[in-house]
């Protein structure tokens, strides 16, 4: 049997799915907010390996990692390499150069907004629209790769977790992929991401060494940051990632890599101000209008392309 009461117990047997009858028109996420047993069910749902996918007639439904491809259809437009979804979005019209040098951008994805953050369906948790135009405002000739990040509850900001201990080299294996099949050389590669994804970027960026982007990076899940546990993945993965990232640059920092932050956002600032500030460049944008952490990167927009068009054409920012 694959369907349970609430406050049954759930017996595991690497069923493909699972079902939680709420016996409400909320789903299991949303009321684990409110009640600490309902959100142990819910996060032994996920060490199991199970993502929330649907929630329909008071029924939360769970399906394993590994077979969640089959709940997406070609409207969906994913690309799949290994266990990883992405889009690919190529250079058109007045964007394509034939004289230019191809690239590639790297989108890590950002958490998503309020209305959709407790949402049952995955790709608004896990890759929510960002910055859909961006291509109109950079360079020509360059491919956009967004990368899902398809794990845990809200993802697991690209890292590791006990459910899924490959997931970092899957990542940076699907990425190669993406590079070797279009061609395109090391130099013209950038890693890009905003919260969340600004994490997943200076870390993977920094673990490969490639061009850099990382917008007020979550890069310390634990202590003050994340004593509510709001992301669901206390327990799951490793908290900092600070020790990781200054021992990549350490070893290997051929690419710049840029991380805005704000001071006006202690939190946050304090953490980003503790990587390798020799090796990784740290702009920090003090502005009234930044008040709390989601508006960090709204209002370093132009910042943000700047930068972003100086390291796709490898014009200096020194």
């Amino acid at each position: 049997m694959n369907k349970f009461e609430l406050n049954e117990n759930i017996i595991f047997e690497n069923q493909e799915r699972i079902y939680i009858n709420t016996n409400n028109e909320k789903n299991v996420l949303e009321l684990a907010r409110t009640n600490e047993k309902v959100k142990e069910k819910y996060k032994e749902l996920l060490r199991n390996d199970y993502i929330l996918y649907l929630h329909k007639e008071n029924v939360s439904r769970f399906c394993k990692r590994e077979n969640v491809n089959k709940l997406f259809t070609k409207e969906h437009k994913f690309h799949q390499y290994k266990d990883i979804f992405y889009r690919l979005k190529e250079p058109v019209g007045r964007k394509i150069n034939d004289k230019a040098t191809k690239k590639l951008l790297v989108v890590f994805a950002k958490m998503p907004g309020a209305e959709q953050y407790d949402s049952a369906k995955i790709p608004h948790r896990m890759l929510p629209p960002f910055f859909e135009d961006i291509g109109r405002s950079l360079a020509k000739n360059v491919y956009i790769m967004r990368l899902m990040d398809l794990n845990v509850s809200h993802g697991s900001h690209y890292i590791n977790t006990i459910n899924y201990p490959n997931y970092e080299e899957d990542l940076q294996d699907a990425i190669s992929k993406v590079i070797k099949d279009l061609d395109i050389r090391k130099e013209n590669v950038v890693f890009y991401g905003v919260s969340r994804g600004g994490a997943g970027a200076i870390y993977h960026g920094t673990a490969l060494d490639y061009k850099t982007l990382a917008v007020d990076p979550i890069v310390n899940i634990g202590g003050k940051l994340y004593g509510n546990d709001r992301r669901l993945l206390n327990g799951l993965r490793k908290e900092d990632l600070i020790p990781d990232i200054n021992e990549n640059v350490a070893n290997t920092n051929d690419f710049k890599k840029v991380v805005i932050c704000s001071e006006n956002v202690n939190n946050y600032y304090e953490q980003v101000m503790r990587v390798d500030s020799n090796k990784i460049q740290l702009l920090n944008m003090p502005d009234d209008n930044i008040t709390s952490h989601p508006q960090v990167s709204p209002n370093t927009v132009p910042e943000q392309l700047m930068i972003l068009n100086a390291l796709l054409t490898g014009f200096n920012l020194d």
